[in-house]
């Protein structure tokens, strides 16, 4: 950026000579200058404390000028609701492209278009639900890259390092970020394909339902978890989450399984037989009780037909499973009569497995009997 001041900048209200800062905010706003970033651009992510951070998005911009979303549509050869619908699925915002907006950066014609093809072979609806799980997924990889950014880079600078240091930093990261991610992608979703097609071949009856499968599944969490995290700083808290959720997604890859999801203190893990289920859950438990960071965990697992979607699961089943975690003592998993039977088929090498069937078990939402099996 070129023809811009120190005297414009001391006008736009974003840089103070007489400030004991002054010299090092100068020297960051001169750089951003160089990398192309407009005053007011600057003026905005000044407002909101976000200067540093603009050199971060520099490698993530595209090249060629921002369209309105009316040119989207009609590029894409669909309407503006459409595309609206599109980038809301995708967890973006919808309104750019409007005025008084930036507009839409013009990769998103491509976008649009892949989504129209999907849509056309699939469907809308389903085309769209599959847009909000790479959403999802996209999102969750992206603040975890920033994340790791501010909590394990960044600090090694130094607290005294100036504002032009820190943003030249953040430029430096997210392009290395960018420069890696798209090899890695494609080859992990490559492998992860290939293993998601095996399991469906395992899983699925077509002749039953479509979204039938048949998996073993499995919940684990950290017991008085609340009380727990009311003792630790915030840091100390994520790290130790950290332990439980790597424990978790590195046992349940051992046993053929993967985690469907995590939410804060609890797994759900999903497993290909009723047996891998209830050991991914017993030897989850036995790791959680070696780290000295967390408190017990206690586990539950079942065996058979759920609903599936979107790479989650549903059902009678799930939610039989989800209760009766809260059954299960600290160290023990609680199974149903279908993982018990399955164990006792394949016996595994290593200690051996304590069972206590559970009298009369009250399940919330269960109304009809069940046998359950507490394991440890």
């Amino acid at each position: 950026m070129s023809g811009v001041s120190p005297e414009d900048f001391e006008a736009a209200g974003i840089y103070d000579p007489a400030s004991a800062h002054g010299v090092e905010r100068l020297e960051l706003l001169e750089y951003l200058g160089s990398r192309g970033v407009t005053l007011q651009s600057m003026v905005e992510a000044a407002a909101s404390g976000g200067l540093v951070a603009l050199a971060a998005e520099l490698p993530l911009q595209v090249g060629g000028d921002p369209v309105s979303i009316e040119e989207v549509a009609t590029a894409s050869a669909t309407t503006v609701d459409r595309v609206r619908r599109v980038r809301l699925a995708s967890g973006l915002p919808a309104d750019l492209g409007e005025p008084g907006h930036p507009g839409l950066p013009p990769t998103v014609v491509d976008d649009i278009v892949s989504f129209e093809a999907g849509a056309a072979l699939f469907g809308e609806a389903p085309t769209l639900s599959f847009t909000r799980v790479m959403g999802a997924a996209v999102a969750r990889v992206s603040e975890a890259a920033v994340s790791l950014f501010l909590t394990e880079h960044a600090p090694t600078l130094g607290a005294d390092a100036s504002e032009r240091a820190r943003a030249q930093a953040a430029e430096d990261g997210i392009a290395t970020f960018i420069a890696v991610t798209p090899g890695l992608m494609t080859n992990l979703l490559r492998e992860h394909m290939t293993l998601a097609i095996r399991r469906s071949v395992a899983q699925r009856s077509l002749e039953v339902d479509e979204r039938a499968v048949t998996v073993g599944l499995g919940f684990v969490d950290l017991v008085g978890s609340t009380a727990w995290a009311a003792g630790l700083t915030l840091k100390d808290h994520a790290l130790a989450l950290a332990g439980f959720e790597a424990a978790a997604w590195d046992i349940a890859s051992a046993h053929g399984g993967r985690i469907v999801k995590l939410i804060g203190d609890e797994a759900m893990f999903m497993a290909p037989s009723g047996a891998d289920a209830a050991r991914i859950a017993l030897e989850l438990c036995r790791s959680v009780s070696t780290d000295a960071a967390l408190p017990d965990a206690r586990g539950a697992a079942g065996y058979g037909t759920v609903g599936a979607r979107d790479g989650d699961y549903f059902g009678p089943l799930v939610n039989l499973v989800a209760r009766a975690v809260k059954l299960a003592d600290p160290g023990w998993v609680v199974v149903t009569e279908a993982v018990r039977r399955d164990l006792d088929d394949s016996p595994a090498e290593g200690e051996p497995i304590e069972v206590i069937e559970i009298r009369g078990p009250e399940l919330r939402g269960v109304s009809e009997p069940v046998r359950l099996f507490a394991l440890r």
